[in-house]
C-alpha cells in the first residue's frame, strides 16, 4: 500500500485519505469522507479494503472499528440541489475539498482517490481504493453513512425504494420515476429516463 513507504521514513506522520460516494446517483446527495490515520493505528485496519467488495455488514464493522477508536474522520454532502446548480464535477471537488480541510493541519500527506484537487498538495492515485488504506477506509465511511442518509429519505419517499437502490438507477428505480416524476431529491440536472 502507499503508505507503507511514507511510514518506513516517518511512522509518526499522518495520512488523510479521501473518497466520495454517490456521483452516479439519480437522488440524494454526492458525499465524501476523509480519514487521517497514522502508522500506530496499522493492526486496526486489516480487513479494510475497497468497499464495493465488502459486504453492508462488513463496512458497517470497520465503521464500528473507527469509532471505538477515535480514528478521526470526516462526512460531508452536496445537495441534490447544489449538484443541478453548479454541476457534478464541481459539488464533488467541493465535498472532497470540505471533508480534508476539515482534518488537514498542513503536515499531513494527503491521497484522493482517482479526482484532482488542488488544495492540500492532494496526490490523485488510479484505483486508489485498492492502493491507499486511508483512500479505502474513507470509502467505507462515506459509503456506511450515505447509506444510512438514503434509507432516511426512503421513510419519507417510499415509492422509490432507496432504502434498496441508495437512490442509483436500478431498474426498479426507473420504473418508479416512470410512475411517479421525480421527487424533490431527484437531481433534474440528470438525464433521468425511466426505463
Amino acid at each position: 500500500m502507499i503508505e507503507d513507504k511514507i511510514w518506513e521514513k516517518d511512522p509518526e506522520k499522518y495520512i488523510i485519505g479521501s473518497d466520495e460516494v454517490g456521483r452516479g446517483s439519480f437522488a440524494g446527495p454526492i458525499c465524501a469522507s476523509a480519514v487521517k490515520i497514522n502508522h500506530k493505528q496499522l493492526h486496526l485496519l486489516d480487513s479494510v479494503k475497497d468497499s464495493k467488495k465488502l459486504s453492508a455488514k462488513k463496512r458497517e464493522e470497520i465503521y464500528e472499528i473507527v469509532i471505538k477508536n477515535n480514528i478521526e474522520f470526516s462526512f460531508e454532502e452536496a445537495s441534490n440541489t447544489y449538484i443541478d446548480n453548479f454541476g457534478i464535477k464541481n459539488a464533488n471537488e467541493k465535498v472532497l475539498n470540505d471533508s480534508i480541510s476539515r482534518l488537514y493541519t498542513g503536515g499531513e500527506v494527503v491521497y484522493v482517490d482517482h479526482f484532482k484537487i488542488k488544495n492540500f498538495n492532494a496526490i490523485s492515485v488510479i484505483r486508489g481504493e485498492d492502493n491507499c488504506r486511508a483512500i479505502a477506509l474513507a470509502s467505507i465511511v462515506a459509503k456506511v453513512l450515505r447509506d444510512k442518509l438514503m434509507v432516511d429519505f426512503s421513510m419519507d419517499f417510499p415509492e422509490y425504494s432507496l432504502d434498496k437502490n441508495k437512490g442509483y438507477g436500478t431498474k426498479e428505480h426507473r420504473q418508479a420515476i416512470f410512475n411517479y416524476g421525480l421527487s424533490e431529491i431527484h437531481r433534474k440536472s440528470f438525464s433521468l429516463k425511466p426505463i
